[in-house]
Parts: C-alpha cells; sequence; structure tokens
C-alpha cells in the first residue's frame, strides 16, 4: 500500500523558516564569526611581524600557509569523523581544538612555535566549517536552502570585518599579538552548542537509530513551537545505500563528473581570495598608504561579502546555482582587473574592493551550497569535507608563491591583479559544465539533479 504521509525529511524540507531555523542560523553563525576572523587576521599581522621577527615575504607567506595546511587536514579528518559519530559532536570538537591554539598563538615566543599553532588551529577550523555547512543544509527548507545558508555564513564574512577592525585599533596600543586573543571566544558558546544544537535526522536515519531521529524531531518542535504529531517508522526511513568507503564512493560513476568540477571551482576560488586577502594590505602600504586607510579596505571588502552572500543566495534560490555562480565569478574577475588600474583614488578602490568582496569573498558560501546538493546523506560531511580540502590547497600554495613573486620585485600592482582575476575566470568555466541548474529542490532531489546523466 502507497505512504501518504510525509516522511520525517519531507516535512523537514518542506517547513516554513521558523524560531528551530533562526537558533541554527545565530548559533552557528556566532561561531563563524571567530572562524572568518581567525582566517583572515594573518593578513593584518603580517606587516608588523615582517618587522618584529625580521621575516622574508616568502616566510611570511608560508607563514599563513601553516593555517590552510590545518584546514587541508582537518577537513578530512574531522569530515570522516562526523559520518561516524554525527555532526554534532564533531563540529563542537573542531571548534574546542580550533579555539584553544588560536588563542594560545599569543604566547608563541618565534616563528617556528607560531606556525605550529596555526597549523593545529587550522585542523579545528578546516574540520568546523564543512561540518556547518552540512547541519545547516539538512535542515533548512528546501525552497530557501540557499538563502539560509548564505544567511548563516555572514558570520564568516562578518568575522572578515572583525579581522580588519580590531588591528586598526589594538595593534598600536597592545601589539600584533593581543589580536588573537579572540581566538577564546568559541569557548564561551561550546556549552550553549551543546545543549541547543540538533544532530542530523539524516545522519541518525542512515545509521537505523530511529529512536534518536524521533528524539530530535520533538525537541525540533518544540523549539519551533509546532504541534506535536506521531510518527511511524516507516516514515523515519530513508533509500540509503550504506557507504563502507566514503572517499571512493566521491568517484562513483554518478558522482565523478561534478566531485572534480567542485573541487577545482574550490581550488580557484580560494586561490584567488586568499591570495588577494593576505598581502593586500601589505601591498597598500608600498603604495604610500596608511596602515589604517589599508586595514579598513579589508573590512570593506567584508561588508561586500555580506551583501553578496545574501542577496547571490537570494537569486540563487530563484533562478539556479549554475547562472548565479558564472555571473559571480565573471563579474568578479572584472572587478580584480579594474582594481588594478584605480591605486590613486581610494573610493576607486574601496568601491572595486566592495565588488570583489561582493562577488568573489562570498562565492565559497554559495559552493557550500552547492556540494551540501551533490552528495548523498551517508557522505555529505565527508563529501563537503573534501571539496574544502582540495579547495583550500588554493591558499596553501598562493601566499608564498604570490610572496616570492613580490620579494624579486617583479610584480607591479596591475601585475597582481591580472594574476588575481585568472582563477576567478577559470571558475566561471568550470562551473558551465556542471550538471543540473539546482533551484530549491530536496536534498534527495539536489542529488539526483546533479549527478544523474542525462
Amino acid at each position: 500500500m502507497k505512504q501518504e504521509s510525509p516522511s520525517v525529511f519531507e516535512w523537514f524540507d518542506n517547513l516554513t523558516f521558523n524560531r528551530f531555523h533562526m537558533t541554527l542560523v545565530v548559533l552557528t553563525g556566532l561561531n563563524l564569526i571567530s572562524a572568518g576572523c581567525g582566517t583572515q587576521i594573518m593578513a593584518y599581522v603580517i606587516p608588523p611581524m615582517l618587522k618584529e621577527w625580521g621575516l622574508t615575504h616568502v616566510q611570511a607567506g608560508t607563514m599563513a600557509s601553516y593555517g590552510f595546511l590545518g584546514n587541508v587536514l582537518g577537513a578530512v579528518g574531522f569530515g570522516m569523523m562526523s559520518d561516524r559519530i554525527g555532526r554534532k559532536k564533531s563540529v563542537l570538537l573542531a571548534l574546542l581544538c580550533f579555539s584553544v591554539f588560536s588563542g594560545a598563538a599569543y604566547f608563541a615566543p618565534d616563528f617556528k612555535t607560531f606556525c605550529i599553532l596555526r597549523l593545529i588551529a587550522g585542523l579545528g577550523l578546516g574540520g568546523a566549517l564543512p561540518l556547518s555547512v552540512a547541519l545547516v543544509s539538512e535542515f533548512s527548507p528546501a525552497k530557501i536552502r540557499a538563502k539560509v545558508m548564505t544567511g548563516t555564513f555572514m558570520g564568516f564574512t562578518g568575522g572578515w570585518a572583525v579581522a580588519a577592525l580590531v588591528p586598526m585599533y589594538v595593534n598600536p596600543i597592545w601589539g600584533w599579538r593581543a589580536v588573537f586573543l579572540l581566538g577564546f571566544a568559541p569557548l564561551l558558546t561550546i556549552p550553549i552548542l551543546w545543549a541547543y544544537l540538533p544532530e542530523s535526522v539524516r545522519f541518525l536515519a542512515s545509521k537505523k537509530r530511529f529512536e534518536d531521529v524521533a528524539r530530535e524531531v520533538k525537541r525540533v518542535e518544540k523549539m519551533a513551537g509546532l504541534k506535536h504529531r506521531t510518527w511511524t517508522a516507516e516514515q523515519f526511513g530513508q533509500s540509503l545505500a550504506q557507504s563502507q568507503g566514503g572517499f571512493a564512493k566521491l568517484f562513483s560513476p554518478n558522482l565523478i563528473l561534478m566531485t572534480i568540477l567542485v573541487w577545482c571551482t574550490y581550488f580557484c576560488t580560494l586561490m584567488a581570495i586568499f591570495g588577494l586577502s593576505t598581502w593586500l594590505p601589505h601591498l597598500l602600504i608600498k603604495q604610500g598608504f596608511s596602515m589604517g586607510k589599508s586595514f579598513s579596505f579589508g573590512l570593506v571588502q567584508a561588508l561586500g561579502a555580506m551583501a553578496g552572500g545574501i542577496l547571490i543566495g537570494s537569486l540563487m534560490d530563484k533562478f539556479g546555482r549554475k547562472i548565479g555562480l558564472f555571473i559571480t565569478f565573471v563579474l568578479g574577475g572584472v572587478s580584480v582587473i579594474l582594481l588594478g588600474g584605480v591605486t590613486s583614488s581610494v573610493f576607486g578602490l574601496y568601491f572595486l574592493g566592495w565588488m570583489f568582496g561582493f562577488f568573489i569573498i562570498s562565492s565559497p558560501t554559495l559552493l557550500h551550497v552547492v556540494a551540501a546538493e551533490t552528495y548523498p546523506t551517508e557522505i555529505r560531511a565527508s563529501g563537503s569535507g573534501w571539496a574544502v580540502t582540495v579547495g583550500k590547497l588554493g591558499p596553501v600554495v598562493a601566499p608564498p608563491l604570490l610572496g616570492g613573486m613580490i620579494q624579486q620585485g617583479g610584480m607591479s600592482f596591475m601585475s597582481f591583479c591580472l594574476v588575481i582575476s585568472i582563477p576567478c575566470f577559470v571558475a566561471a568555466l568550470l562551473v558551465l559544465l556542471y550538471r543540473g541548474n539546482v533551484k530549491g529542490e530536496a536534498l534527495e532531489t539536489s542529488v539526483k539533479l546533479l549527478t544523474e546523466k542525462g
């Protein structure tokens, strides 16, 4: 007999945005502020560190890369862990790792110790980001999933704004070390997250833990102010093939094309973002701008990214992920080329910096949506983790590579911007090869659209 009642997963997909979703977005977004700040803070401590520790540009770029290398390893490790012990526990462990070792950088006595602490902090950050993506995506209403996720990740881009603001006032008074004390902030929210953060019901169902599914659904109903309803065991079931090797499944016949395309898009995007953001404050100071103005440029970029995440996320829900991302990368590439020619105009720099933030710095949030919609539940966290992992190889390579070019003295500001624009345009071409144009379908439907041939 055909079952007419919706499954619990369809029920979640069809919910209207409510207090439960708001709680999830706010709690996740607050921690992403710390994550965004921790990611970008290196750009604003490199100038004083170059002087204090007598570093070369290559060493400074390598120092920035240690955190991203940690991101690579953490995304894989915590992603695989979460597919075994759950999203919630893994997110909390990742945040704990990031917070403790990020704050500990304040006490680093030398270059080597600092690099080790940034590497370990990067492990936690690399795990927290994709796991947060997986969790928020699985609870978001299907029709507004991109909007909810990009709204959540305004916290991350907001962290970029914090990273630009704090050093402007802290560095001159307490020195560059003091800014790393912000890393301890997530420790205050971990108990709250433990109490209110839900576990993924799709993950629990994939492990056949149906009693736990019922408990989480009841808790969501209470948080959302919804009337409790009775669920049958069949409504907790889901057609899931249990995977014994998550990584191998990423290259199954239906997934291999999207896996390669998403990986390469992440790589190009993050190479452009962190290649520009790591060295731009230093280059603007060399162009004659004050430290305050060069740091405020990063703030303008962050504000652009926050606006871009919301507006482009809404457009992606209406017109589709493929169309939205293609336009985003093309216009972002154009904006950075124009940026290279306006060094004499403060307004021009701010405007084009805002545009780069709007189109490019916001784009990883949009890619997180695509990654979450590409992989089935049993490998969603590890699939998203691997995508971010490969992407983070871009910022591992870009800072020391560009640092070497700057150190040799053969790169003008215009040449620097032209180099940054190349991965933006490559990313646009990669997006054109995506299968399907997801607009707001349920996760199970989006997986079919993006992975089935035809």
